[in-house]
């Protein structure tokens, strides 16, 4: 591809020296008429970027001033719909507020359903374990029935930790006005 473009810079060289030495003006005339070619085409091209630039200032202004009026309306528009939803949204809230407090209730004892059932699961399991080590192994029965003491503590203490902190949350729910 190198070669190709030298080989089309030198023939275009190559064509503008023949074109000069056979050019039926002298050099003085040729460079004249460049010259008043080059000021006539630049006075025009002057003359196209000043109603260029004066072109796109007017379609500035008017694309400002559309712009703000779309503006204004759409501010109107939006207000107007935002009172709208305000008030659907208020008249939403004392519709579902009650149904609202009745699911919390619902989930509050399923909550302590769910608690009582794991520590009564939690229970069985220390005392099957308890005996489970009591009878395979006589010697250390008395350590693990110590260790499945303190594991009945704890999950005894993860119980209460559960529901506490589904009481604090239902309670926060409660004690929140979300509409």
């Amino acid at each position: 591809m190198g070669n190709k473009l030298g080989a089309f810079l030198a023939g275009g060289l190559a064509g503008a020296a023949i074109a000069l030495l056979c050019a039926p003006r002298s050099g003085r005339e040729t460079r004249a008429l460049v010259t008043d070619k080059v000021n006539a085409v630049w006075g025009e091209a002057q003359e196209l970027g000043a109603q260029a630039g004066s072109n796109m200032q007017q379609a500035y202004r008017e694309a400002t001033a559309k712009g703000q009026e779309v503006v204004q309306d759409v501010a109107a528009k939006g207000q107007e719909l935002y009172g709208q939803a305000a008030q659907r949204v208020h008249d939403a809230a004392g519709t579902i507020k009650p149904a609202f407090s009745q699911k919390n209730d619902e989930l509050r004892d399923k909550i302590e359903a769910a608690r009582q059932r794991i520590a009564s699961q939690v229970a069985r399991n220390a005392d099957q374990a308890h005996d489970s080590a009591s009878k395979a192994i006589p010697v250390a029965a008395g350590t693990a029935h110590e260790v499945v003491d303190a594991a009945q503590d704890k999950a005894q203490d993860a119980a209460d930790s559960v529901k506490s902190v589904a009481d604090d949350a239902a309670d926060k729910i409660d004690d929140k006005d979300l509409w």
